[in-house]
């Protein structure tokens, strides 16, 4: 449960997404029904990264992204949503490995050697990448050499 708290805090937590959620139950319900855009851009916040580099994780349009600053209570279609809930998963993962936000958000803008040079920012854009973000903070929890 505590991951799926710092999964919610990400994306806003109760104040963006409109309710106190209980379990993953909840947060399926959430990404199926379409996260909110507000969820979207507080995690943006929380990467501290431009438009560009942030609407081609989300896989719209930069253009897309913009105009969606003025509609913050539009949803995200599944697709997003599905994205923008993996980004948020890596996110609190990384803050619990390396137990502190600023380390986690340099760590996951650096290349890394068990990412094969890529960081792990770029690597979160496909379910496969995002899946050898998780390997690697893994071993660097359980102290495994990567």
């Amino acid at each position: 449960m505590e991951m799926e708290r710092n999964i919610v805090s990400a994306l806003g937590g109760p104040k963006i997404l409109g309710k106190h959620i209980r379990g993953v139950t909840d947060l399926i319900n959430l990404v199926e029904k379409g996260l909110p855009w507000s969820a979207a851009f507080h995690l943006k916040e929380s990467f501290g990264i431009t438009d560009r580099e942030y609407a081609r994780m989300l896989g719209v349009s930069e253009r897309t992204l913009t105009r969606h600053k003025a509609q913050l209570q539009k949803r995200l279609g599944l697709v997003e949503s599905d994205r923008l809930y993996r980004m948020a998963r890596i996110f609190a993962l990384t803050q619990e490995v390396l137990e502190d936000d600023r380390r986690a958000m340099a760590w996951l803008r650096r290349s890394q050697i068990g990412l094969g040079g890529r960081t792990p920012l770029d690597m979160m854009r496909t379910e496969v990448g995002a899946r050898e973000v998780e390997d690697l903070l893994g071993r660097i929890e359980h102290s495994v050499y990567s």
